[in-house]
């Protein structure tokens, strides 16, 4: 396979961006954070990485068809540990992941968050952030796998939608 370009948005500390090293080495990053310790802890790691600061003014076109995309949307706005507003929240940013999906049209994309997702607003806003990504174009697999699968000690659900392109169907490279 030719190089891996990836767009970690909602990059955090580059979790996404490590395990793509560990599958694809060499490949290259593009991230988008605009948490100043997160991106210092980016530019320790991958020191020549474009850093793009905000999702909401980020422009995807320029990346159109590359292989991957991922990112973990602030999950404050769904936490039960929080208030729960919900797409009320401004810490709500699955409409500019859903609209740098659409922008990037990457042939896989990779979304992670908290359980809490599925169940706020009765369902709602989980079935919002699902069929806006098929309205993008593609074919979308929801899953909640909790962190103790791999070997962590705890139970901590996770929520992870995996996408692929429809006019590039499940191919393997």
């Amino acid at each position: 396979m030719d190089e891996i370009i990836h767009i970690d948005a909602f990059a955090g500390i580059g979790g996404f961006s490590l395990a793509v090293d560990a599958v694809w080495p060499g490949s290259k990053h593009i991230f988008v954070e605009i948490d100043p310790f997160c991106k210092a802890v980016l530019r320790k790691h991958y020191p020549n990485t474009p850093i793009y600061d905000d999702a909401r003014q980020f422009n995807g076109k320029p990346f159109r068809g590359i292989e991957l995309l991922t990112g973990s949307p602030p999950c404050q706005s769904v936490s039960v540990a929080g208030k729960r507003k919900g797409t009320a929240d401004a810490r709500w940013l699955w409409e500019d992941a859903i609209r740098i999906l659409g922008e990037v049209q990457p042939r896989w994309a990779i979304f992670e968050n908290v359980y809490g997702l599925i169940s706020q607003d009765g369902g709602l806003a989980f079935d919002k952030v699902l069929t806006g990504m098929e309205a993008q174009g593609y074919e979308v697999w929801p899953t909640v796998l909790p962190a103790c699968a791999v070997n962590a000690p705890h139970r901590r659900d996770r929520v992870w939608i995996v996408a692929n392109r429809k006019s590039e169907g499940r191919q393997s490279s």
